[in-house]
């Protein structure tokens, strides 16, 4: 191993242990900490095998480069720039991505991409294709995993075009395919079967619930609004606790949220949060 390939994993290797390790994190939650760079975060102590198990993962990366993982050409799905509003909208329903290309003529002509909540806050009325299209990558196919994942983090840009020498389209690329290459394929909340079975206990004041509970549910059931900022991209009741605390909380540790929630974590791990007793805060 060269020295730069080494000092590359071992700075890899901070943050990854941060977050990756908590089994109750989301997609959402491991993208949003890895564009955000969780570098600042408080170390947490981790279980040894763990981490070289995630580092053993990482090195393997020195062996693969994009076109490895790409979705190829024949697959890629985006949308046409003269498509009307009611045509991409139901494209995003059939196909359910966060992100969608846009080209012009065909798929060699990419005009850039958005992103489906830029997408949602415009109507009929008022839809501007132009106003929410962003900047995507362009990728060449022996690009090392390592060095795209750092790019799309300081770039903030998610998406890549994987192309041939003469401007082709060969492939398309994100930011969660590159996560899942280190992690391996993690469970969404959308992923998730009924969220019924996250609820362990219901009593009239409270509710006992692991920690993989949807904020819109918990929501609802309290019938209250958690302040998120548009940034953030959490969606359980985990994902909240740590990105307010940022770390793993102890047995009995108590939160409070927004004054509106009071947190109490029944069991973790210094990995994860497993169950949380809930109530509203009198």
């Amino acid at each position: 191993m060269t020295k730069n390939n080494f000092e590359k994993s071992n700075s890899w290797k901070n943050w990854i242990i941060k977050k990756l390790l908590t089994n109750n994190s989301t997609k959402e939650d491991i993208l949003n900490f890895i564009a955000n760079d969780g570098q600042n975060d408080e170390q947490n102590e981790l279980d040894d095998n763990n981490e070289k198990i995630l580092i053993k993962n990482i090195m393997q990366l020195n062996n693969k480069s994009v076109e490895d993982l790409m979705v190829p050409r024949s697959e890629i799905v985006a949308v046409d720039y003269e498509q009307s509003y009611s045509q991409i909208l139901n494209v995003i329903k059939e196909e359910s991505h966060s992100r969608m290309p846009v080209f012009k003529q065909n798929i060699d002509n990419v005009v850039g991409f958005f992103h489906i909540k830029d997408f949602i806050k415009q109507s009929h009325e008022t839809f501007e294709l132009d106003s929410i299209l962003r900047e995507v990558l362009y990728v060449a196919p022996k690009s090392p995993i390592l060095d795209l994942l750092s790019t799309m983090r300081s770039s903030k840009i998610h998406i890549g075009l994987v192309v041939d020498g003469v401007g082709g389209v060969d492939g398309l690329v994100t930011i969660e395919d590159l996560v899942e290459e280190i992690v391996g394929e993690i469970e969404d909340e959308h992923d998730a079967e009924d969220n019924n079975d996250h609820v362990l206990k219901v009593t009239n004041n409270s509710i006992i619930v692991n920690s993989s509970y949807r904020l819109d549910d918990l929501e609802e059931y309290f019938k209250i609004k958690i302040t998120r900022t548009e940034e953030e991209e959490v969606f359980t009741v985990g994902g909240l606790v740590y990105s307010i605390i940022n770390r793993i909380p102890k047995n009995n540790e108590i939160i409070k949220i927004d004054n509106l929630l009071v947190i109490k974590i029944l069991k973790s791990t210094n990995r994860k949060i497993d169950t949380l007793e809930i109530k509203k805060n009198n």
